[in-house]
């Protein structure tokens, strides 16, 4: 099963954009959940091109997927 990052809307706003190692070439998205809380994938935790964010990501919860997919908004359309 696939491991999600958990973050405020605060931490959010904190790492999202473009990548300071990587600024044309990657970037940090957080996907917001209905319950005002947003998640990123934990793969962002071994990609080298988000390394000054991920001893800050590190310390964030983590939980499973399957825990959170009832929290997501439906889809457009």
């Amino acid at each position: 099963m696939a491991t999600i990052i958990l973050l405020t809307a605060a931490q959010a706003d904190q790492v999202r954009g473009p990548s300071a190692e990587m600024p044309n070439f990657a970037a940090l998205a957080p996907v917001a959940l209905t319950d005002g809380r947003f998640y990123l994938g934990v793969e962002v935790l071994v990609d080298p091109a988000h390394g000054e964010d991920v001893a800050f990501l590190s310390t964030l919860p983590q939980a499973d997927f399957a825990t959170i997919q009832a929290l997501l908004p439906p889809e457009p359309g």
